[in-house]
């Protein structure tokens, strides 16, 4: 059920009769006058990989220790499967945490380390042998039963604290920023093989992360945090092209955001006028707003064209002089300077091995977008 999984209407928070399994209901966490989670409510289901995403200080660290007992709620209710959580401790949740230290015993082998939490629990040893193979399995880190955690790169590391996590087969699994100790490529790798291990378990995950990319790729579902509140919930791809509000355009992913205020509102288009584009910005559709209101639209790099004849088969364009070029490889990036002083990001991908010197440092070009290629958003 992850994020790049084609978008059904079998998705469960799309049926209105669908049960939740974790339900927050107007949870909020205050230390002193300062709320680190400030009226949460949100609805999670059986079986989704739901990320929390956010900067530092936005409070998702404190919401997933308040779902694992760690933090007691000032006020609001937490159900887990049918059960409340008020006054539960941590170690009677159908929870389990992995943080992203790994928190892994030094002195203790990669089995004994998989196994703690079963021998705590006194579970045989038949059962633990059993459990411990089958997990080691899992994660593909057969062969390693006897290695301590100093023997371990940091992507084995990874594999042992989740299957640690796992093997008392939680019903809500907590993953603390989980790969952030990872380098790139590696991080990009094991995120596919989390999204493989959650959908042979089933067990529901809730992710803590900052990084957008990892949201974008683990996630059924994403919740955008900002200074404690959830902003916007939705699919990667509805986070994505279809942002609420100028904080989650801004940032999920880079974007292009013009200025402008509403001249002519219909109900099967709008005009908007825009001083940082020097032309008027046409929208196919009717939106909230009135005239005379203020907005931005926002444009994803990706969804811009560039060229140095006129756009012809284009309504919304301008013009404006490259000032950088940046090869990245997949992708080349263009910084575009408008007459009126904006600043403007094109992305365009690299389709063949040979570099496009058509376009250059200090040309004029022409830019612009198709029609359904903006999001308004009320400045």
């Amino acid at each position: 059920m992850s994020g790049n999984r084609s978008e059904t209407d079998d998705r469960p928070w799309a049926d209105p009769d669908a049960v939740p399994f974790l339900q927050i209901r107007n949870v909020t966490k205050r230390f002193g006058a300062f709320a680190a989670v400030d009226n949460v409510s949100l609805d999670v289901y059986k079986g989704e990989i739901f990320c929390l995403l956010g900067g530092s200080g936005c409070g998702k660290s404190t919401l997933l220790r308040l779902l694992s007992g760690f933090e007691e709620a000032s006020s609001g209710q937490i159900i887990i499967d049918g059960q409340d959580q008020a006054g539960v401790p941590p170690y009677a949740r159908q929870t389990n945490m992995m943080f992203q230290s790994y928190a892994l015993f030094p002195h203790m082998s990669v089995e004994r380390n998989i196994a703690y939490g079963l021998k705590r629990d006194g579970v045989p040893k038949a059962e633990i042998a059993t459990r411990v193979t089958d997990m080691l399995s899992l994660v593909q880190m057969d062969g390693f039963a006897t290695r301590k955690p100093h023997q371990l790169s940091g992507g084995q590391k990874q594999r042992v604290a989740l299957a640690r996590s796992l093997i008392k087969k939680p019903k809500l699994l907590l993953l603390d920023e989980p790969l952030g100790a990872l380098d790139k490529k590696l991080r990009e790798q094991t995120q596919f093989e989390l999204i493989t291990i959650q959908e042979s378990l089933g067990v529901t995950f809730m992710v803590v992360t900052h990084d957008q990319e990892e949201a974008m790729t683990l996630s059924s579902r994403i919740g955008v945090m900002n200074a404690g509140q959830i902003v916007q919930v939705g699919t990667p791809h509805e986070i994505y092209e279809y942002p609420q509000s100028r904080f989650v355009a801004d940032f999920i992913g880079s974007v292009n955001l013009f200025e402008g205020w509403i001249t002519e509102d219909h109900e099967d288009h709008v005009i908007i006028r825009s001083p940082e584009t020097g032309t008027d910005i046409f929208v196919p559709h009717g939106i909230t707003g009135v005239e005379g209101q203020k907005v931005a639209v926002a444009v994803r790099p990706e969804k811009l064209q560039i060229s140095k004849s006129r756009l012809e088969n284009l309504r919304n364009t301008t013009t404006g002089t490259i000032e950088e070029i940046a090869y990245m490889g997949n992708v080349s990036v263009f910084q575009v300077l408008l007459g009126s002083g904006k600043r403007v990001r094109i992305s365009q991908s690299n389709r063949t091995r040979e570099v496009d010197h058509t376009l250059t440092w200090d040309d004029q070009i022409h830019l612009g977008w198709s029609d359904d290629a903006a999001i308004v958003i009320a400045s």
